[in-house]
């Protein structure tokens, strides 16, 4: 069955600044995986720093501006990913992440964020380079609508579409009324962030609830029933990377994804045109 469910917590709590961790070090005692929702409420300017975690950045709102190395003429390059679009910030990167004006983000880290593994500089100060500094670069992803339903629009920022990446997926998935999914049973573990409305998920032993501010996780081969009461906003992040067909569905008259064929028809073929450029 799913994990217990996991209430977020506040890490960070200043003015123009939250930090909602699902998971990770202090809310579920991970150290595979952390995952953060930030809402920015005013210009904000991190350290720079140079982490020894692989960090994937979705913006949903608003946009950020990732700063990193030196160039020859003393220039330092940025990458402004706006929303809708990921960034993903190679571990040993050396990069400073700032907000110009509101916005919001989903942050993962691989292996799970930790302020002694962050390596974060103490401002005016120019230290000498980590032994694990890479000459690594961000690499900014355009999100892929993978899934557009009548009732339910999956916008995937890493994986196997978006980034052809195959161990790992993240994305932002919207249901605009009470819809619920097939029964499945997928290869792949799963992180569920859910920002806004209610998750139903039925299992052998019942049904688990997780509400907004929450999050659940689901080992590889947990056969679930996805409903949603209510309109929901929530995050799936899939270890490895999801793929229709590891995701072992059970076809259902009237589900969101079976309502019309199109759907699924539409997302094994993003996949495999997908996997035909790799």
């Amino acid at each position: 069955m799913p994990s217990p469910v996991v209430a977020g917590v506040n890490v960070v709590e200043i003015p123009g600044l939250t930090i909602k961790e699902f998971f990770g070090g202090l809310s579920t005692k991970d150290a595979q995986l952390s995952a953060v929702h930030e809402v920015v409420n005013e210009p904000t300017v991190a350290p720079w720093r140079c982490p020894e975690f692989d960090e994937y950045i979705l913006v949903t709102q608003g946009e950020a501006h990732v700063e990193h190395g030196t160039e020859d003429n003393g220039n330092t390059p940025k990458v402004v990913v706006q929303a809708g679009s990921g960034v993903h910030l190679p571990k040993g990167c050396r990069v400073r992440v700032t907000f110009p004006a509101p916005a919001e983000i989903v942050a993962i880290c691989l292996p799970a964020f930790s302020p002694m593994i962050e390596h974060a500089e103490e401002a005016g100060t120019t230290p000498a380079a980590p032994a694990h500094k890479t000459d690594s670069i961000p690499k900014l992803v355009e999100s892929v609508d993978v899934v557009k339903a009548a009732t339910l629009t999956i916008t995937e920022y890493f994986g196997n579409v978006s980034s052809k990446d195959c161990s790992l997926s993240a994305c932002v998935a919207k249901v605009d009324e009470p819809c619920s999914e097939a029964w499945q049973r997928p290869e792949f573990a799963e992180w569920v962030l859910v920002l806004s409305g209610m998750l139903h998920l039925e299992h052998a032993e019942g049904t688990t609830i997780v509400p907004a501010g929450s999050g659940v996780f689901l080992a590889a081969n947990e056969r679930v029933k996805w409903v949603w009461p209510e309109a929901c906003t929530y995050v799936p992040i899939c270890m490895p990377a999801f793929t229709p067909d590891g995701c072992r569905r059970e076809p259902e008259d009237g589900s969101a994804k079976d309502a019309d064929p199109e759907t699924m028809a539409e997302l094994h073929k993003l996949h495999a045109d997908a996997s035909n450029e790799k």
